[in-house]
């Protein structure tokens, strides 16, 4: 694990630019870094040792040293592929994961990604060739962001604050895109490919970038696929499921250092650490955290859980200064992302760094095993397509005037009504993060005219062809998951020099869950029925059963307390950076509770908040 940069281009990069980017990555890999120029090329890493603490320092080369490569993240089945690569001759130097890279491209070229079971953003240099080429993984686990120079060369680095240092050595200053703030808005992160500068983009999950001169190419090696169905009874997914996640499970153990599994009272993590027990030959250690209110407290039944599994468990001290923490999350995320669960997971992070560098976590099951309650209104809308528009608009009243929550089933049967007439990107940010949609923006929109709705954009994305439950399933992937769920994680634990994996997340398991039928994962009306069903008789019943529980903070009292005078003096104040793009009166009426009443205005106040302070950090 590390944080990488480099480029290909006519311009000379200062070295003062590049160690400054490097350094502003030393959370990423604390442990040593190193650069090296090849020419108009040059690649840098900052390592936090995970294999191969001796000897697996980057860039790595191959035999004649004509190759080069840096890469953040790990490969898991380097085991597998260095048996088979040292089959076909191939010498290895090292024992690090990242060797097997250089040799892949050596039998595969540019085909190399495909035959890596792990998470990574890539970078390779072909010196024969003068050939950039640069790789991420399937799901967009770790980030990889790039841009032009003005002579046509490609920069890259894993954080965007890095790249930005390094783009603006040779050019000059990046330019906010406002596209980017509109769909911030709407969603509460910015929408992958794009960041919030025009000049620096992301390569997509799943993607590579072959750049030897002229336009770089980029290619997509890997999709989500909800398209391919199978034909196989529901006792043999549940077979095979078990079968694929013990796998994922298995080799996400490899490791020179100590490792753990963060332990929920929920079911992705508790099957994860299940599975990790079955594979280790010592006791396995878990984490949990524990909170005041009791309603929320998951540490008893993790505690229980770990119990069951023969594992260690260390329940862990949630001890954070909410507005300290703020500010902290507004610097780590390098651009504008409101998701409030990054506080505390924040905050877990640095105690379990204290104790181990890597752990595995659940994150992923309820996209890929459909754990939320939209995928069952998804699932539902299937079979009311017959009913008429005006049906849904006359529900939705009855239900807006019943409710008196929005998260309570109530306030969740308004939001499904009023989806069920709406198109699928309109639903989706309904049913999603239920922000601020077009109409209300754009009513308040003091910027460019030529922005798109985020409405457009989620529509786009849209494949034709697929059920209800696949639709937002894929969606997901592409959006809240990519751009929200996987960035938090990466951000969080390795602002902490923390490793995080993902066994739910094995391509392998998730394109056997996206092959069957969406009736499958959602199983007589059970959500995440296939993964419950799985580990029936594995996992504690009380787990099993217990009701979903997200990692709830007091975000309505800190709004109204810690936050308030900041929030008051920055986004509350008639200089207020925000209002160079929204109306001071709807910002206002936000903040006064005076307007859009019916949405999640909490969410809304907090994302205003953090794009105030980021606006005025930049």
């Amino acid at each position: 694990m590390c944080g990488i940069l480099g480029g290909y281009c006519d311009e000379s990069v200062p070295k003062e630019a590049i160690e400054r980017a490097l350094n502003e990555m030393e959370h990423r890999g604390p442990d040593d870094q190193r650069y090296q120029f090849f020419g108009n090329a040059f690649l840098g890493m900052r390592r936090l040792s995970i294999i191969d603490l001796a000897g697996g320092m980057q860039p790595i080369g191959n035999e004649d040293e004509s190759l080069q490569v840096v890469c953040n993240g790990e490969i898991y089945n380097f085991v597998e592929l260095v048996s088979e690569l040292k089959d076909k001759g191939h010498k290895f130097q090292t024992s690090s994961d990242v060797e097997t890279i250089v040799h892949l491209y050596e039998e595969h070229g540019k085909d190399l990604c495909s035959r890596l079971y792990g998470m990574f953003g890539l970078a390779l240099w072909d010196k024969k060739h003068k050939t950039l080429l640069l790789g991420r993984d399937r799901f967009g686990k770790k980030p990889l962001f790039w841009a032009r120079t003005p002579s046509g060369g490609v920069l890259f680095a894993s954080e965007l604050r890095s790249l930005k240092i390094l783009l603006e050595s040779v050019a000059g200053p990046c330019r906010i895109r406002e596209q980017s703030i509109y769909d911030y808005l709407s969603l509460g992160f910015i929408p992958q490919p794009a960041t919030i500068y025009e000049e620096i983009h992301m390569l997509p999950p799943g993607g590579i970038m072959v750049f030897g001169g002229g336009e770089p190419k980029i290619e997509s090696y890997w999709e989500p696929n909800f398209r391919v169905k199978q034909v196989i009874s529901y006792e043999e997914a549940l077979e095979e499921v078990r079968y694929l996640l013990s796998d994922a499970v298995r080799i996400r153990l490899r490791s020179d250092v100590p490792l753990g599994v963060f332990l929920s009272g929920g079911v992705d993590s508790s099957v994860v650490a299940y599975e990790a027990s079955q594979h280790v030959s010592h006791t396995l250690r878990t984490f949990t955290v524990s909170v005041d209110d009791v309603e929320l407290d998951e540490a008893p039944v993790a505690v229980r859980t770990a119990k069951k599994f023969g594992a260690k468990i260390e329940v862990l001290p949630l001890d954070y200064a909410p507005l300290d923490e703020l500010h902290n999350v507004v610097r780590a995320y390098n651009q504008p992302y409101s998701d409030s669960s990054s506080i505390p997971s924040m905050a877990i992070s640095r105690a379990a760094r204290k104790h181990v560098t890597v752990v595995l976590t659940g994150d992923g099951g309820d996209e890929v095993f459909a754990g939320y309650r939209r995928y069952l209104a998804s699932h539902l809308s299937d079979m009311l397509d017959w009913v008429p528009k005006f049906v849904p608009k006359m529900t939705t009243q009855i239900f807006g005037q019943l409710m008196n929550k929005r998260r309570s089933m109530l306030g969740m049967a308004e939001r499904f009504s009023r989806g069920l007439s709406t198109s699928h990107g309109e639903r989706y940010l309904l049913w999603t993060p239920d922000m601020i949609l077009e109409e209300a923006k754009r009513s308040a929109w003091l910027g460019s005219s030529e922005v798109r709705s985020t409405e457009r954009l989620i529509d786009e994305l849209l494949p034709e062809g697929l059920s209800g439950c696949d639709t937002h399933q894929y969606t997901d992937m592409k959006m809240n998951m990519l751009n929200d769920q996987l960035v938090k994680v990466d951000i969080a634990t390795m602002a902490a020099s923390l490793e995080a994996r993902s066994p739910l997340l094995d391509h392998r398991l998730a394109e056997f869950v996206m092959s069957l039928p969406a009736s499958y994962r959602i199983h007589n009306g059970k959500l995440k029925s296939l993964l419950k069903d799985a580990y029936q008789d594995r996992v504690p019943d009380e787990v099993l059963q217990a009701r979903k529980r997200g990692f709830e903070i007091p975000m309505t009292t800190w709004l109204k307390e810690d936050f308030r005078p900041v929030m008051m003096d920055t986004l509350g104040s008639p200089s207020g950076k925000v209002r160079e793009f929204l109306d001071g009166k709807f910002v206002d009426g936000l903040l006064d509770g005076s307007i859009l009443q019916e949405k999640n205005t909490t969410y809304i106040k907090y994302a205003l908040l953090v794009l105030e302070l980021w606006l005025r950090d930049v």
